[in-house]
């Protein structure tokens, strides 16, 4: 069975959800349903995930079976490049190097943004599921340790997954650099269509129109907990409309919700002083084993919160 060619390996909460759904519109490339199969961050276990909604989630929707995993690109036509989405293949270790045993010449990507609002777009999306029992931001950061130590999946590591400077170091030390592709959040919000561009030529499939208008996972604090879990879950209810509503109808109506539901937050401007301290010699580090030129992340004020 054929596998993948390429891989959109994180970080989450970066406009990934966006990026699938640029490259899902392109006849030349084929990604897996579902976006996230956490394969090898998870091959060969049964994951047992004890954070608020883990069970729910990553526990059933995770497809550590190597047989089960070949089998999403099975639909795939000859001439499409094969690839998904799992967040959590930068942030493994292990991950990385099951990547390169099955397929070494594999085409890597990286979406990374601002490392203080990556963190903190994760926890309002936790918020919005209506999981994260923390009412403020800092509140939750001083209980990652804890919720790590007990096995919490890796969404709630809010600081830890912000870490991109040694989690590209070892995707450098495993993979040769031209076979990694490192975008911005910013740049992709900036210029969608020069963005997806350069991703295209790092695939090797030619430069189409983009015309997807992309339907990223807003985060913030839901209004209603109810629509949020709704909404941001798959929830029963979801089953029951899909036979008889039309995903264009869908969309627009989850749009609509969204923008009503969902209300943006922040958190005190000493705690962004405090996480830039701490981020600023992974930073450093970025900028050695990537060539990026990240210093607008040191910023102490906060710039902008971006999308979701």
């Amino acid at each position: 069975m054929l596998g993948p060619q390429f891989l959109i390996i994180g970080a989450a909460r970066s406009g990934t959800t966006a990026l699938y759904q640029y490259l899902a519109e392109h006849p030349g490339l084929f990604l897996t349903e579902p976006k996230e199969p956490h394969h090898f961050a998870l091959a060969g276990t049964t994951p047992a995930f004890t954070g608020p909604g883990d069970r729910q989630t990553i526990n059933r929707l995770a497809i550590p079976d190597r047989d089960a995993y070949l089998r999403l690109y099975r639909e795939a036509r000859p001439d499409q490049v094969r690839g998904e989405a799992s967040v959590s293949t930068m942030y493994y270790p292990h991950a990385v190097t099951r990547v390169r045993e099955m397929v070494p010449d594999a085409r890597l990507v990286c979406m990374l943004r601002d490392p203080v609002d990556r963190a903190f777009s994760a926890y309002g999306f936790m918020r919005t599921r209506g999981w994260e029992p923390c009412a403020t931001f800092e509140e939750a950061l001083a209980d990652e340790p804890r919720r790590i130590a007990e096995g919490w999946h890796h969404i709630w590591h809010y600081a830890g997954m912000s870490r991109y400077g040694e989690q590209l170091r070892h995707v450098l030390e495993v993979f040769p650099r031209e076979q990694l592709l490192v975008l911005r959040h910013e740049e992709l919000t900036a210029d969608p269509v020069e963005t997806v561009g350069r991703l295209y030529d790092h695939l090797g499939v030619d430069r189409v129109p983009v015309t997807v208008a992309p339907d990223p996972h807003r985060s913030g604090e839901p209004r209603s907990r109810f629509l949020g879990r709704v909404i941001s879950t798959h929830h029963p209810l979801k089953k029951v409309l899909s036979p008889v509503v039309p995903t264009s109808l869908r969309r627009r109506l989850r749009r609509q919700i969204v923008a009503r539901n969902i209300v943006r937050t922040s958190y005190r401007p000493e705690t962004r002083r405090e996480l830039v301290q701490t981020f600023r010699a992974d930073l450093d580090l970025l900028e050695q084993v990537t060539g990026l030129d990240v210093g607008a992340w040191r910023a102490p004020v906060r710039q902008s919160t971006g999308r979701g």
